[in-house]
């Protein structure tokens, strides 16, 4: 095979494997720099639509997953985050124990309205709370819904969710 070939065949198998590779929330550090003797936690992954835009975010479905969230990751890609599912609506306290990244978090009713938007500092323990009774959450980097111009009252569309368990 000649050089100009190979360099073909080289590229085209970069490119194949590029596009088999899992998209960008699902490889956001998810485990960031855990401490010894903390266990890992995998989480699933979810899509949704904000503002007429499809995000793939990282999927807190189990108590496990919810409880780690964000927590021990020191980056957090542009337009990565996570959705929590809390199986049943009830007023909900988000904290940054652990939590090295300022974080916005969006509660959001069974309907998919977002109810209150809150930014949290890292590594506080002041609970940032729903102002009603939600079913779900999504933790972006900070001032990320003020930058895509989202706001409560707007409203996401849950596409697909495939927890992990």
């Amino acid at each position: 095979m000649t050089l100009p070939v190979r360099a073909i065949v080289l590229l085209s198998m970069c490119l194949l494997l590029s596009c088999a590779l899992p998209d960008a929330a699902a490889t956001s550090a998810a485990n960031g720099d855990v401490p010894a003797g903390v266990d890992s936690v995998t989480f699933g992954q979810a899509k949704v639509k904000l503002a007429n835009q499809v995000y793939t975010l990282e999927f807190a479905a189990n108590d496990q997953q919810r409880a780690r969230g964000l927590m021990y990751r020191t980056e957090l890609c542009a337009n990565c985050g996570m959705l929590f599912d809390f199986v049943q609506s009830r007023y909900v306290g988000m904290w940054m124990k652990n939590t090295n990244i300022p974080l916005d978090v969006a509660y959001i009713d069974p309907q998919g309205i977002i109810i209150n938007i809150e930014q949290m500092q890292p590594h506080t323990l002041q609970a940032h709370h729903s102002n009603a009774a939600v079913r779900y959450a999504i933790e972006m980097n900070i001032g990320w819904f003020a930058q895509h111009k989202i706001k409560a009252g707007d409203s996401v569309r849950f596409i697909s969710a495939m927890p992990k368990n």
